[in-house]
C-alpha cells in the first residue's frame, strides 16, 4: 500500500460507499495527490506511507483499501500487474485453485514471477511484479494477452468478459484491474463483508492445499480458520 494512490470504501453514518475524491477533513498522516482524470479535470486520491497514515485512514471510516498498480513517485507507469480470479456461480473452488496454478505456470513461462492472494470474498489475485516499469495500458494489455492463454484452451471453461448472463458455470479471468486509476483490494485489507474476512497473501503450497478464499478474518488475521468460502 506504500506511496499508492488509493480508493477507500468506507463505512460511515451506517452507510458503506466507495470513496475516491478529496476528504473535507483528514489526519495530517494521510497525504492527498492531484491528479487528472481519464474523463477530464482534477481530481484528488489519497496515499500513505506509514502505520501513522494507516490509523488516519481508520479515523476515516476506511474499511477496505484498493491501491493502484503505482504509487505517487511516478503515477503515469504500472510497477505490477493483476489477475483476478472470479467464478461463476457454480464453479467450484477446486477449479479456481487449478485455474491459478495454471496462470501461474503461463506468467513464469512469460518471464513474470507472481504471488497469490486469497481476496476475502469468492476468489484469487495473482500478483505479478515488473521489472520495467510499463504504460498503464501496455500492462493492461500484457493481464489481458496472459488471460487469453487460458481462453483460447478452454473456452467453455474461462472468459474475459463480465457480463453476468455469461458466467455461470465459467470463471471470469479480470484484467481490467490494469490500467489507470484502476485497482484491486490490498493486501492485509479487511473486506466490508459479514465477519470481516482479509485479503490476505499465501503461498503457492497453500494454495495447492486448497486454501479458502474467505480463510483469513479480523478473528484469525494469521491463520486460516476452518471455514466455507462466501
Amino acid at each position: 500500500l506504500r506511496r499508492r494512490p488509493l480508493k477507500l470504501v468506507r463505512h460511515a453514518f451506517g452507510a458503506t460507499f466507495y470513496h475516491k475524491g478529496k476528504l473535507p477533513e483528514i489526519p495530517a498522516a494521510v497525504h492527498q495527490l492531484r491528479v487528472q482524470k481519464r474523463e477530464g479535470g482534477e481530481g484528488v486520491r489519497v496515499w500513505v506511507d506509514d502505520l501513522a497514515g494507516l490509523l488516519g485512514l481508520v479515523e476515516m471510516d476506511a474499511v477496505e483499501v484498493h491501491p493502484w498498480n503505482a504509487t505517487v513517485d511516478d503515477i503515469e507507469h504500472a510497477d505490477r500487474v493483476v489477475l483476478d480470479l472470479d467464478p461463476g456461480e457454480g464453479i467450484e473452488w477446486a477449479e479456481v485453485i487449478e485455474t491459478a496454478l495454471a496462470l501461474r505456470d503461463i506468467m513464469e513461462a512469460a518471464g513474470l514471477e507472481s504471488w497469490p492472494k486469497v481476496t476475502g470474498g469468492k476468489g484469487i489475485h495473482l500478483m505479478g511484479p515488473l521489472e520495467t516499469k510499463m504504460t498503464h495500458d501496455s500492462a493492461r494489455q500484457l493481464a489481458k494477452s496472459l488471460a487469453q492463454c487460458l481462453v483460447e484452451a478452454r473456452p467453455g471453461r474461462y472468459l474475459l468478459s463480465a457480463a453476468p448472463a455469461a458466467r455461470r458455470g465459467r470463471i471470469f479471468l479480470d484484467y481490467l484491474r490494469n490500467g489507470r486509476g484502476n485497482t484491486a483490494v490490498g493486501a492485509f485489507s479487511p473486506r466490508a463483508r459479514p465477519g470481516f474476512p482479509i485479503a490476505h497473501p499465501v503461498t503457492w503450497s497453500q494454495v495447492e492445499r486448497g486454501i479458502r478464499p474467505d480463510g483469513f478474518t479480523i478473528d484469525h488475521p494469521f491463520r486460516a480458520a476452518a471455514r466455507r468460502a462466501a
